[in-house]
């Protein structure tokens, strides 16, 4: 009598879930970004895509930086005012 064993690779279907997990992952992450997308397009009231939104959000984290901190060093100050002075211009050039 023969004695036949079917060998299945088990390793496909972990990939497989760890794909799945990570495409879960991932939507996840750009869930907050779509967000910001939609509302930045109402309030612009024309749509905005995802480099638009993440210029407009970087100038807003630059704005913060150079105003809120009243005790930063000089320099500091010198370098938020120049992070802004850039991502404006980025967030001008970007369509």
């Amino acid at each position: 009598m023969e004695k036949q064993i079917t060998l299945t690779d088990g390793n496909a279907g972990i990939a497989r879930k760890c794909a799945d997990v990570l495409k879960i992952a991932v939507c996840l992450m750009r869930y907050p970004q779509r967000l910001l997308r939609r509302y930045y397009s109402k309030v612009l009231e024309r749509e905005v895509g995802a480099a638009e939104a993440r210029c407009i959000t970087g100038a807003q984290l630059s704005f913060f930086a150079v105003v809120l901190p009243a005790d930063y060093p000089l320099i500091m100050r010198l370098a938020a005012c120049a992070w802004f002075v850039a991502t404006l211009l980025k967030a001008k050039n970007v369509k």
